[in-house]
């Protein structure tokens, strides 16, 4: 049996963000969070588990190295291909987030969002819905949804809110990280 541990979170803040969400110098204790929620996760089911996230800066990429860390196989969904994903969702946060992200795509599988022709979801939105089914194999009991949020809604359509909200609409097990609380 596999149990699927999906991940959704904010990026690190661009600069000049009008309201802080996650500044970098939060990195440190959410990923002593975001580690403890999978170490939770682990310690109540008898399971192999796999990690499924998107691979943005932020809690993306932290949740794939807190896996590669724990022994935890996962793959990184992408809803462009990679040097268009990491154009929009990588490189503003720096050079240091891109050499992250370079070393996940090299030692993790990856996936790209086929194209599809749903003109009524961004593709942030269609890459929410894509994880959350992968995940949601065998009617859902085998998985959970971690997810790093200020539990406000996004910039955008497709972001953490959408995520969550769709994974509760699924009857999921949603284990929040209120970042604004860190």
């Amino acid at each position: 049996m596999t149990h699927y541990i999906l991940f959704t979170g904010h990026m690190i803040d661009k600069a000049g963000r009008p309201k802080e969400r996650f500044p970098a110098y939060k990195e440190h204790n959410v990923r002593i969070k975001i580690k403890n929620k999978i170490s939770e996760a682990i310690n109540n089911a008898n399971a192999n588990f796999m990690g499924i996230a998107g691979g943005a800066c932020g809690g993306d990429i932290i949740f794939h190295e807190l896996c590669i860390e724990l022994g935890i196989p996962s793959t990184v969904y992408l809803a462009l291909p990679p040097a268009e994903f990491k154009k929009a969702s990588v490189s503003f946060a720096g050079q240091a987030w891109d050499e992250r992200f370079d070393h996940l795509l090299q030692a993790l599988p990856s996936l790209v969002l086929a194209a599809n022709e749903d003109n009524n979801l961004t593709i942030w939105e269609q890459a929410n819905l894509w994880m959350l089914n992968d995940a949601l194999k065998n009617s859902g009991e085998n998985m959970n949804l971690i997810a790093l949020w200020d539990g406000q809604g996004g910039d955008d359509k497709g972001g953490t809110q959408h995520m969550v909200e769709k994974a509760r609409e699924m009857n999921a097990d949603v284990e929040v990280i209120r970042i604004d609380e860190i």
